[in-house]
């Protein structure tokens, strides 16, 4: 028996399908190639300029418990709109060590093994970095003197950032901390760097884990080996030719991370930078120093270290020829001009000894100070008074102090006038 026919049922106009997403999946994949564009030069800076910081050892291990850390200053405002570098931002690198005690077991106290003081300066396109003996002479806030690694052990990147700024005298915005194994990790992911290794190098240290083995000549350096290469020491100066090393290994680093093939390595290399470095900078701060890095020249890289003699126990920086050369290397200013300004600092912001406290930090930096006093009122507004018609030294103060107003009144007496005020004091305290 057939089944009766069923009513035919008027079909709704219904809209095609929509086409396949073939453009969509186009702009995904330009997307994908944009970001590693833009990772590259996050790589570039936390990396090329992090080389110097190669750590000794063989285990993570940070510097105490939480209680006795130093609390790390706080960042100053962003830097970048949009991924511009506007002003100069001084990051201080740290390399941590492992201590080991005589059952060769990990102590909880690590110390900065290796600092270098890196500064971006947009208005000379340029990167200068400035490398610190570990066993430099330094006062070390709540402690005394001492070498200046000991600063982290005490309290963290807090405290070793403070001591670097009262040795050098000039501000510290921001900190990238690299832990042990982290650069032969980091040179791993680019394929090598090529170095000219000056001699032959053989050192074996069982208790310590070290064997050093390397022939004379310009070759390419895996992890290891380029760790063997910054970790040798058996020098006449010790840890001073080490820093050369360091130095002329950021070289190397910085040109092979310009060239266009390491594109390929950024997966590889943005894990190794995210598992190996502490940093306060944020993502949008360390794709702007890329950016700015990476359109630099091999010449726009300059290297110093500290100067300085050594002793049995220290090496003791020099302060006339350091002045010379923080002047020379960060700010580009003669330091014949600084000893030639008179430069008089007054307090404007209520705060007993504010001015005092500044024209010390100023002296350690080579400018003469010619009188500390008063000001006639007080003032919201740190103010620097060009008498004499010096502009290149008052934008060099006004970079030290921070964002001050900038004036000029021809007259008598000194130089220029430092009218210090409530910001600065502002200032100085979110930093402790």
């Amino acid at each position: 028996m057939s089944e009766p026919d069923l009513p035919v049922q008027p079909t709704p106009d219904v809209p095609p399908p929509p086409p396949p997403p073939a453009p969509a999946t186009r702009r995904l994949d330009w997307t994908y190639v944009r970001w590693l564009l833009i990772a590259l030069p996050v790589v570039a800076v936390g990396l090329a300029l992090g080389t110097g910081l190669y750590i000794v050892s063989h285990a993570g291990v940070y510097a105490r418990e939480e209680s006795a850390v130093t609390q790390v200053p706080a960042a100053p405002r962003s830097f970048t709109w949009p991924f511009q570098l506007d002003r100069r931002v001084n990051i201080l690198l740290i390399g941590v060590d492992v201590t080991l005690n005589n059952r060769r077991q990990v102590v909880n106290m690590s110390r900065a093994d290796t600092l270098m003081l890196l500064s971006a300066d947009p208005d000379r396109d340029r990167v200068s970095v400035l490398s610190i003996p570990r066993d430099t002479r330094a006062s070390i806030p709540g402690v005394g003197e001492a070498k200046i690694n000991a600063s982290y052990a005490f309290g963290g990147p807090g405290l070793t950032i403070k001591t670097v700024e009262g040795l050098l005298g000039v501000p510290v915005h921001y900190y990238v901390k690299l832990g042990p194994q982290s650069f032969a990790r980091i040179i791993d992911a680019i394929g090598g760097v090529e170095v000219d290794v000056e001699k032959d190098m053989k050192y074996t240290d069982t208790w310590a884990g070290l064997y050093i083995d390397l022939k004379k000549g310009r070759q390419v350096l895996n992890g290891d080996q380029a760790e063997q290469y910054i970790r040798f020491r058996h020098d006449a100066l010790g840890d001073i030719t080490r820093v050369e090393r360091q130095q002329k290994v950021l070289m190397a680093l910085f040109a092979k991370l310009k060239n266009p093939a390491t594109l390929l390595s950024a997966p590889t290399l943005l894990r190794a930078v995210a598992e190996n470095t502490h940093t306060n900078l944020t993502m949008t701060d360390m794709i702007t120093l890329g950016m700015f890095a990476l359109r630099l020249g091999t010449d726009d890289l300059r290297t110093a270290t500290l100067p300085g003699t050594p002793t049995p126990l220290y090496w003791e920086p020099d302060r006339v020829r350091f002045q010379q050369t923080l002047a020379e290397l960060f700010y580009g200013v003669d330091p014949e001009m600084l000893a030639a300004t008179g430069i008089e600092v007054l307090n404007g912001s209520g705060i007993p000894g504010l001015a005092r406290q500044t024209a010390q930090r100023l002296e350690r930096l080579g400018f003469r100070i010619v009188r500390v006093d008063t000001a006639p009122a007080q003032l919201d507004t740190t103010t620097i008074i060009d008498r004499a018609g010096r502009p290149e030294v008052t934008r060099l103060l006004a970079e030290i102090l921070g964002r001050s107003v900038i004036t000029r009144e021809p007259g008598t007496g000194a130089d220029i006038t430092i009218v210090v005020a409530k910001d600065l004091a502002a200032t100085r305290t979110s930093k402790r």
